[in-house]
């Protein structure tokens, strides 16, 4: 299948990078950043509005009256000190280079600026602003970089070779060029379960990073859905450096794009969305995309944001429910449900954004991260374990009270004189071997009694206190 080329003039990339805290070190964090020269960033704060975006310039009144007033002060509280979404920038606008082995092509851009959002329960997300703006490349090269920027550790053959290349130094991977170089004082704060590997964190899919692109055609430039497709697969070049698309079938292209693609503003504008990427492409000229760029750097940038911290967090809830050691974690069943209803309760919400465009784009997002599939999965899937758990528990309680009534049946029947004569005047036990039927009876109701009550204190006591001290590792975790 030929491939249809397309010239891109200028390319704008965001990559969001999501990794996992502990919450007691979330002040240390932010004192770190702070210490680094990072800016706290706030809506009331009108100086950074045309700090971190290159030539851009982002209104913070529009941010403001795009989300509905039960999350806008989630997302940009005025204090450091919030349990919510805490956003630190600095801007850094660094030449490099992506250099591909096989191939031997080079890529020139620039890293603008870098976020640490500290979101809540423990997840962030980093965001690394980059551009293409030098000089014109077809669309394969622009979405080749956009491939090989997004892997973190490369694993396959089609994801190794890249290196990237900057005065200060050469790094052989996206994750070193990011913790060696431009942030190395957060990489203490990270939890992974292995080093030089993001296997722990289960809201990562392929360990590479979610992409996000605004590419400006050349001017009035025909796009076709093999172009758009592209988008969406991130479909660049072969390591070979020939152009690439992932399917032959025109019909299944047809079919991807209309699922895919929010045509509002077309045929000179179309954003494809998919579980790797959302990229919008235009053919209008720079000048009369000012204002959608802006857009794409802002209000767009939080509608995709706050829908992939809701994926975060669900697949983040799944993996720890599928981590339940059966019948043991009663507990932890009843945290899971808490953290999931306090979820729901301060931050999860059908409907976040005011505009209508947006809520259409927001749409897309949950669908192709499948937010409410997720969502539903994990409560009916945390009810069924708790109710299992309480069928069980009662179950147990049960058996407990058959053991006590028969006890008390016992006892009753002896009425106050559950005792043996030679118990009132000596502890002297050798008599035992005398005792009558019945003394037998009662001696051994006696004991089993006395057992059965020191056992019962010492479960429940075992129980509280390590349920005390879970409870103390989640608060200072």
């Amino acid at each position: 299948m030929d491939i249809v080329p397309l010239t891109i003039k200028r390319a704008y990339m965001t990559f969001l990078f999501p990794f996992a805290y502990s919450e007691k070190n979330r002040q240390k964090i932010s004192d770190v950043l702070l210490d680094e020269d990072f800016s706290f960033f706030t809506l009331k704060n009108t100086s950074l509005e045309d700090a971190f975006y290159g030539d851009l310039t982002i209104i913070h009144e529009e941010l403001a009256q795009f989300f509905y007033p039960f999350l806008e002060d989630k997302l940009f509280p005025n204090e450091m000190n919030s349990p919510d979404f805490i956003r630190f920038s600095k801007a850094f606008y660094t030449q490099g280079a992506l250099h591909l082995q096989e191939s031997q092509i080079n890529y020139d851009y620039e890293v603008m600026s870098i976020d640490v959002a500290l979101c809540p329960f423990g997840n962030g997300i980093i965001t690394v602003r980059t551009n293409i703006t030098d000089q014109s490349h077809d669309l394969s090269d622009i979405l080749n970089f956009i491939h090989y920027f997004r892997v973190l550790e490369a694993k396959l053959r089609e994801e190794k070779g890249a290196s990237h290349h900057f005065s200060f130094g050469h790094c052989s991977s996206t994750s070193e060029l990011l913790f060696k170089y431009f942030i190395p004082y957060l990489k203490p704060f990270l939890l992974h379960q292995q080093d030089h590997s993001y296997e722990g964190l289960p809201f990562f899919e392929d360990e590479r990073m979610f992409a996000s692109a605004y590419l400006i055609a050349e001017e009035e430039a025909k796009i076709i859905p093999e172009h758009l497709f592209r988008l969406g697969q991130v479909d660049g070049r072969t390591p070979a450096g020939k152009p690439f698309i992932s399917s032959t079938n025109p019909e299944y292209i047809s079919n991807y794009v209309q699922e895919h693609a929010h045509t509002r503003w077309a045929p000179n504008s179309y954003i494809i969305t998919s579980s790797q990427a959302q990229i919008t492409m235009t053919n209008r000229p720079f000048a009369k995309c000012t204002h959608s760029i802006q857009e794409f750097m802002g209000t767009h940038y939080y509608n995709l944001f706050i829908h992939y911290f809701y994926k975060m967090m669900l697949l983040k809830l799944s993996y720890e429910y599928s981590e339940i050691k059966w019948g043991k974690d009663k507990q932890v069943v009843n945290e899971l449900i808490e953290l999931i209803t306090k979820f729901s309760a301060r931050y999860y919400f059908e409907e976040v954004i005011v505009r209508t465009e947006g809520r259409e784009i927001s749409q897309l997002l949950r669908k192709y991260f499948r937010i409410n599939e997720h969502y539903v999965e994990t409560k009916e899937t945390l009810n069924s374990l708790y109710r299992t758990q309480e069928d069980q528990s009662d179950n147990r309680s049960n058996n407990l009270l058959f053991i006590l009534t028969v006890f008390t049946v016992i006892s009753g029947i002896y009425g106050m004189n559950l005792v043996i004569e030679g118990w009132k005047d000596s502890s002297d036990f050798d008599s035992i071997g005398s005792y009558t039927l019945f003394e037998w009876v009662a001696f051994i109701t006696a004991l089993s009694g006395i057992g059965l009550s020191l056992v019962l204190v010492c479960v429940t006591a075992f129980k509280t206190l390590r349920n005390m001290v879970r409870r103390a590792k989640k608060k200072y975790k």
